[in-house]
């Protein structure tokens, strides 16, 4: 079975423009599968934090269609069922006041984690035997200040994807840019999150990683931080 938590923080620079928190993040568990989104709306948007809502909603849609496809038999185009999803539910709004960044894991019940990264950020599997396997943004391919997200013209070329087996799966972890660029050891922090936070009860890891983004130790970071987390875990027999 899989469990979830997360927490989200608005940065002290959008507490002094006045700005909401423009990170979201959504969990889901239902009987055809479990799985976690972050989403970080562009700054330069005024509806950005409208547009990062969406983009959780949307994964959710995409997912349940994915679930019912391959129980069909069938192969639906997720990536492209995230952005018509995303461009659904933000409308009437003007799709250019609405752009955010998608970063998801989830599972169907097929033995597969299924991870894709739009944008900055970072997705990272913890797996059994400790190792890390990580999505992040390149930036040192093209435009270092161009950011990837939901557009009506994202293309499938723009993702980042990662399959894992199910069964190799401790946790994922996924953080918008608030987080991940202040990390200098991805690893060690991906493994340490997990390990403190696996043996704990939802709640209490919920209220756990908020006091740890509300204490974050780079003070003038301006930044929305966010964090969600899918744990794997094993139900014994007995």
């Amino acid at each position: 079975m899989w469990k979830s938590f997360g927490a989200s923080v608005i940065g002290p620079g959008h507490i002094v423009t006045g700005k909401p928190n423009q990170d979201s993040w959504a969990s889901f568990h239902h009987i055809w599968g479990d799985g976690i989104v972050v989403s970080d709306g562009l700054g330069s948007k005024a509806l950005s934090d409208f547009g990062s809502k969406a983009a959780c909603r949307a994964v959710e849609t995409a997912a349940r269609l994915f679930a019912s496809a391959t129980a069909a038999g069938t192969r639906p185009n997720l990536l492209e069922d995230i952005r018509n999803g995303w461009l659904e539910s933000i409308a009437p709004l003007d799709p250019k006041d609405a752009y955010a960044t998608c970063i998801f894991a989830f599972h169907v019940g097929d033995g597969i984690v299924r991870l894709g990264l739009l944008g900055d950020g970072c997705a990272a599997v913890v797996t059994e035997d400790g190792t890390v396997k990580s999505l992040s943004d390149d930036k040192t391919v093209g435009f270092s200040n161009l950011t990837n997200a939901l557009t009506p013209a994202t293309s499938e070329a723009q993702w980042s994807l990662l399959e894992v087996p199910e069964s190799e799966c401790e946790a994922v972890v996924l953080c918008t840019d608030g987080v991940s660029d202040d990390l200098h050891d991805v690893d060690g922090f991906m493994t340490g999150f997990v390990a403190a936070h696996r043996g704990l009860a939802r709640a209490t890891a919920a209220r756990e990683a908020l006091t740890m983004l509300e204490d974050w130790p780079v003070p003038k970071h301006s930044d929305d931080k966010t964090i969600a987390v899918l744990l794997r875990e094993v139900v014994s027999d007995e």
